[in-house]
């Protein structure tokens, strides 16, 4: 396939086409409008919640007053039933105050509760009574959830306010979070770096592809917020990418069922079914899902081959180029079951089983062409790929929380077990062609069938305890350990023509282990000083081992072992209830993983050749980070700044070998710099329209050294967002997300078009059924444009995928179970004039 540039034919048909799409989108999006703008039925407000005690016990029987605040007069009462729950429906608009009371417990009140008509439903969630004898009453001005929230140094990502999450994987919607980007090698980063992801604070324990099927599995409406730390808690501050942890919805007092459904134009389905489960002891969550994605790209390569003498003057010069389409299809099914159990207000326990699967199959046509000087071909071939597989993954985790009489102890204790395997069956035909492309005569079929297995095993212990009266000095420490093994069987063969049999090419082959145990303990404190100011200081030690062990392979056993000490300290300032500032400085470890070691070639792509090191050394960073943060109702702010001194980086390096091939590899270059920068800011430009704005920039600097052997450039990756939500009234909301990313590495650069989301939902039935259409990248393909330079070469390339998708998704609740009171009417009536005096 050929890339050439349009005609003015071509612009005309492109025109055409862009006015097509956008007259589907207006057709699709206008009904949900239409209905939006029906007026809303008067007297429909409604509010719930539940009551419960200090031990998390359902408070039953208490009484639960609504109060117009602009008319005193007008009040609505409700006994809360056996397991806490209160109901108020068909509530006239207007600002309300809650006041909750009940035998033996201090009065709690909720204040500026806003029914309107862009929002005529509250739910409360629950709210917890102090025992009368040593609490006074409680009032408290409530507060709507923003999308985007920044509160104690996390940046917070409201999922469930979303219309987008209906029928979205949770991969996709990190896409749209501010800090987190994802490159064109579908690497989730953080502010630039790859994080440590977390799934209701335990570790998912894969990384890469598998991370990424992880996330796709798991839909975004099981999702409650994703938690950003850039500069995360003393357990996780050695991490250099930061920590992002995923929270799951626990749901409310009683049983809930839901079913969700979506289609789209690109080829894609998914389908998922959630239960809930929660009493005042035990909560049970668990959801069932199935998801299908096709994708199609095309991609283009020119590569310019510099041959050099040896007083470095140019010799020679070829052209090699290469042009690709591709398609891959996966299924990919997933489940999570979540049970979590408290004994008391101080012990509770978890556990978690998840599991996802992906069965995939890819395939594609490649054709490479070899031109001399003048640029003029003098020979080609064409290569069909097919890839072929099934990678699934099973964990189990358990965790352990006690609570102290004071809120600073506890202690928490998390283990976790996975085994997953991936096989992968690759079949390659490569056909050699003359100049003007007709056949030579020579072929070539090769297969590589690769069956990978791995086994993880965690185990976490954090504790926290006051050292004085005041708790204003807290010991933190903890330990963790962490043991990984990998087992990876490679069988590549070739066809004999002469019998047409598959016969083992053992120098292509490999059988071998891989091995990493990762130990640490840390150890610290933390300041509560007089202003509002905290300060924490921590110190870890890190010991990690790796080594591979060879059954078959074209490489040595090989071991390798180091202990890191790594400080942390932070120091935090609240100047007021909507300003706060902090100071990092922490010194960060980034170990290389199984793809920067395995020392194994592997010759997928016959034109470069890749392969680990596993002699390669972690690299540790000096980071010093700034952030302050502004908060209110309708707006919020935040901006952070930071230096990072980087030693012994490890890094790929391509350079071009014998007979016009590159070879990538990756090794410790040099100390590196890096400086970043972002901003959030978040507005409610009034009671339906929303916006946030995000940005950031990572820009590195590279030595003296690698710059002259390795042409490496300094330079910077940078993203900006803009998302805005619109809810026309109280069924219906629409969301609109864009995003630009231009991404440099060391020897280069590869630029993105503007990606663009576009969503409606719409409620009906009581809210019971909600229907969402979503257009994702509506106006064209996801285009990656690049280059590359080495001491010897230069690259020029692009890239398309079919990202662009119309979805419909409908997802239906399908029950909710409330427990009734065990008062009888007469005594409900008692109660609600006792309440009422």
């Amino acid at each position: 396939m050929f890339f050439t540039s349009l005609s003015v034919a071509d612009n005309a048909l492109f025109c055409r086409n862009c006015m097509r799409k956008l007259a589907i989108i207006i057709f699709l999006f206008f009904p949900l409008f239409i209905f939006s703008q029906k007026a809303t039925v008067k007297n429909s407000g409604t509010v719930v919640g539940n009551v419960l005690d200090e031990k998390g016990k359902p408070v039953g029987d208490a009484s639960v007053i609504l109060s117009l605040k602009n008319d005193s007069l007008l009040k609505f009462t409700c006994i809360t039933n056996n397991v806490g729950l209160f109901d108020f429906a068909k509530l006239p608009y207007g600002y309300y105050k809650l006041t909750v009371k009940a035998i033996n417990y201090a009065q709690y009140s909720i204040d500026s509760i806003y029914l309107r008509e862009e929002r005529n439903d509250f739910v409360l969630g629950d709210i917890t009574l102090k025992n009368a004898a040593n609490n006074l009453n409680e009032v408290i001005v409530y507060a709507e959830k923003p999308l985007i929230e920044n509160k104690d140094d996390k940046i917070i990502y409201n999922v469930g306010e979303s219309p987008l999450a209906n029928g979205a994987s949770t991969f996709e919607m990190m896409k749209n979070m501010p800090l987190i980007d994802v490159d064109p090698d579908g690497t989730i980063k953080l502010a630039g770096k790859e994080p440590l992801v977390l799934m209701d604070e335990k570790p998912t324990n894969v990384s890469g592809q598998n991370l990424q099927d992880l996330l796709e599995s798991l839909p975004a409406n099981v999702v409650e917020k994703v938690e950003i730390m850039q500069n995360p808690p003393p357990e996780y501050a050695t991490y250099s990418g930061g920590v992002i942890n995923i929270v799951t919805k626990k749901g409310r007092i009683g049983t809930y069922k839901k079913i969700t459904a979506s289609a789209g134009t690109r080829g894609e389905a998914s389908g998922n079914a959630s239960y809930s489960y929660r009493s005042s002891k035990f909560n049970l969550s668990s959801y069932i899902g199935y998801g299908v994605a096709k994708t199609i790209g095309n991609s283009y390569a020119y590569r310019q081959n510099f041959y050099v003498d040896t007083i470095h003057h140019i010799d020679s010069t070829n052209y090699f180029k290469t042009n690709a389409a591709s398609q891959s299809i996966n299924h990919r099914p997933g489940g999570r079951v979540q049970a979590d159990y408290e004994f008391n207000k101080n012990n509770n326990v978890s556990l978690v089983y998840q599991s996802y699967y992906n069965f995939f199959s890819n395939s594609g046509n490649v054709l490479y062409q070899n031109l001399d000087s003048n640029k003029n071909i003098y020979k080609a071939s064409t290569r069909q790929n097919a890839n072929n597989g099934t990678g699934y993954s099973h964990s189990f985790s358990g965790s352990y929380l006690w609570k102290g009489k004071k809120p600073v102890d506890r202690l928490q204790l998390i283990t976790s077990y996975s085994l997953g395997k991936n096989d992968n069956l690759r079949d390659f035909y490569q056909q050699y062609l003359l100049a003007d492309f007709l056949p030579t005569g020579i072929d070539s079929t090769q297969n590589q069938y690769t069956d990978n297995y791995s086994h993880s095993f965690y185990a976490r212990a954090d504790y926290n305890k006051h050292l004085n009266d005041t708790s204003s000095l807290i010991f933190t420490g903890g330990s963790t350990i962490s043991a990984n093994s990998y087992h990876n069987v490679l069988n590549t063969s070739y066809l004999r023509k002469s019998d047409s049999i598959f016969i083992i090419n053992n120098l292509l082959s490999n059988d071998f282990y891989f091995r990493q145990t990762i130990f640490t303990i840390r150890g610290g404190l933390i300041w509560i000083l007089p202003k509002d100011i905290r300060l924490i200081s921590n110190v870890q030690a890190e010991y990690t081992r790796t080594a591979f062990q060879f059954i078959k392979g074209n490489a040595n056993n090989t071991t390798n072992s180091y202990w890191r000490i790594l400080p942390s300290i932070t120091i935090r300032k609240q100047f007021n209830k909507q300003l706060s500032s902090t100071l990092v400085f922490r010194e960060s470890i980034r170990r290389p993983g199984i793809v920067e070691l395995n020392p194994s070639i592997d010759y997928s792509d016959p034109y470069n050749l890749r392969f680990g090191n596993p002699y390669i050394d972690p690299a540790l960073t000096d980071n010093y980070d700034g952030s302050i943060s502004y908060n209110q109702n309708k707006f919020n702010v935040g901006f952070s700044l930071g230096y990072g001194k980087i030693k012994e980086v490890f890094s790929s390096i391509r350079t071009l070998i014998d007979s016009g091939k590159t070879q990538t590899t990756y090794q410790n270059i040099s100390n590196q710099e890096e400086y970043h920068t972002n901003a959030w800011m978040g507005i409610s430009v009034n009671k339906k329209i929303r916006l946030n704005i995000s940005g950031g920039v990572n820009y590195n600097s590279y030595s003296s050294k690698v710059k002259l052997l390795y042409k490496y450039v300094n330079g910077g990756s940078y993203y900006t967002a803009l998302s805005m939500m619109y809810s026309p009234d109280n069924l219906t909301v629409a969301q609109f997300n864009t995003r630009y990313s231009s991404y440099a590495n060391p020897q280069g650069r590869t630029r993105s078009n503007i990606n663009m989301t576009i969503g409606v939902q719409r409620k009906f039935f009581k809210k019971q059924l909600i229907v969402g259409i979503t257009a994702i990248d509506p106006f064209g393909l996801l285009k990656y444009t690049g280059y590359t330079v080495a001491p010897n070469f230069i690259i020029d390339s692009y890239s398309s995928t079919n990202t662009q998708n119309f979805r419909l998704t409908v997802s239906y609740q399908i029950s909710t179970s409330k427990m009734k009171s065990n008062l009888s009417n007469k005594q409900k009536q008692d109660a609600i004039n006792k309440a009422s005096n």
